[in-house]
């Protein structure tokens, strides 16, 4: 069991998700001018936007490696995506409101 491969991949799942998340929290506040009541509604369409990426990335990604590493790989990458939404709607909150304004 390759533990590199697993930190590499949980990092990138989990960096590729805040990445998300901010930048629609970003786009939402700046260009959509909707209010700081809608956190929710604005947090699910920043889920379901870094779902997409994370799921392209992991589409062109897992090609690269072999069958036992490309499990690895794909668990953490999904394990740090996970952990980047709920970190973000926990931890994160008031970043991504301050983002949002």
């Amino acid at each position: 069991m390759n533990i590199f491969l697993l930190l590499k991949a949980g990092f990138l799942g989990f960096a590729l998700s805040l990445g998300a998340l901010m930048l629609v929290f970003f786009i939402a506040g700046k260009f959509m001018s909707t209010s700081g009541r809608s956190f929710i509604r604005v947090f699910l369409l920043a889920g379901i936007v870094s779902f997409l990426i994370t799921y392209v990335f992991l589409h062109f990604k897992l090609t690269d490696y072999r069958d036992m590493d490309a499990m690895l790989f794909l668990a953490g990458c999904v394990g740090g995506w996970l952990s980047g939404i709920i970190a973000g709607l926990t931890h994160m909150k008031k970043l991504l409101l301050n983002l949002h304004r």
